[in-house]
Parts: structure tokens; C-alpha cells; sequence
């Protein structure tokens, strides 16, 4: 469910630049910002980079487990996992203005759509039941902390927490056959 998501608001992030900039092409791309040998990826060019930077387990409500019933049997699953995707919107692109452009136009789509459902969003992918973002705060040092340990200079960017992105195996735990009738007689 993490590509799926991630993939859902790369495609819903870049319809709207693509619409408000008049573009002719892709400018969002989901990719890390390096190359895995430590070299700028040709394929962030000029774009908006979207890159999962952290994972963080949604632990403040219980989620309970999947169970269905098909012909008097019923089974049961783990609970799903619940997660939030601490994900970094880059805007890289040469010219130092037109990347803070793109990065203004990034938080109005997330200002504007501060969530995505299937009421707002009819194109939601049936797994994903609602997709909530909020700005992560990080202080100066924070984003120095980030961006080395990254091994990247920094760039124009933004943190989002996309929350509750639920991970579900649908492993069957156990199943059991339906009680079909309960004897009401009681003897004394």
C-alpha cells in the first residue's frame, strides 16, 4: 500500500501542475534524490522529487483484525498495520526561482486538498480509504541533519506526514464453521 500511495499523489500532484503550469509533460517524479552511488539521478531534473524519508507506525487508535463469512465459515485476519509516510517533496529544477515556484505551487495542492478520499478524489485506488497530509516542522538543524544524512545538498523542499496508510497482508489466521442453530431448550 506505500506504492500504491505514494504513486496516487505523485499522479493527483502532478495533474495539478501540469493543468496550472500548462506543461506539455511529467514534472513530478518518485524517486530518491541519489543515485545509490551517491550521484545526482538525471531523472530529477527539472522536476518534483517525492521521496519516502521515514516510516512512522500509527499507534494511537486500535485497529482490529479482518474477519468474513462465506458459506457458514468464517475466517480471521490480523489487524492491519496502520502507518504515516514522512515524505519530502523536492523541487529541483536549475533555475533557483522556477524551483521555488514549483515548490509555492506543491503547498497550495496540499493547502487546497489537506485530504484525499473518494468523495474528492473518484480516481482513489479501492485500498486506499483516505490519504490526510500535514506539515512536518523540522528545525534548522533538523534539516541539516536530514540533508547529510541523505548526502545531498539541500534543495528547495517541503516535509509532509501522509497519514493512515494501512499495510494488510490478508493472511488467513484461523477459520471456524458458523454456529447455523442454537437449541433454545433449557432443562431444569
Amino acid at each position: 500500500m506505500i506504492e500504491e500511495a505514494l504513486a496516487f499523489v505523485r499522479q493527483s500532484l502532478d495533474r495539478y501542475l501540469t493543468l496550472q503550469f500548462d506543461l506539455p509533460e511529467s514534472i513530478v517524479v518518485l524517486n530518491s534524490l541519489l543515485e545509490q552511488d551517491g550521484s545526482v539521478s538525471l531523472k530529477n531534473q527539472n522536476k518534483i522529487v517525492i521521496s519516502l524519508i521515514n516510516l512512522d507506525s500509527e499507534s494511537s487508535r486500535q485497529f482490529y483484525g479482518g474477519q468474513s463469512s462465506k458459506q457458514q465459515t468464517s475466517t480471521r485476519y490480523n489487524p492491519a498495520m496502520r502507518f504515516n509516510l514522512i515524505t519530502l517533496f523536492a523541487s529541483s529544477f536549475d533555475d533557483y526561482e522556477e524551483s521555488l515556484r514549483f515548490l509555492n505551487a506543491t503547498i497550495r495542492f496540499f493547502q487546497a486538498n489537506s485530504s484525499l478520499n473518494a468523495f474528492n478524489s473518484p480516481d482513489i485506488p479501492s485500498s486506499l480509504d483516505k490519504l490526510q497530509f500535514e506539515v512536518e516542522n523540522l528545525d534548522f538543524y533538523g534539516t541539516h541533519n536530514l540533508w547529510s544524512a541523505m548526502g545531498a545538498k539541500y534543495i528547495p523542499s517541503v516535509i509532509y506526514r501522509i497519514r493512515h496508510v494501512d499495510v494488510q497482508a490478508n493472511e488467513i489466521q484461523s477459520t471456524a464453521r458458523d454456529i447455523a442453530d442454537v437449541d433454545a431448550k433449557v432443562s431444569v
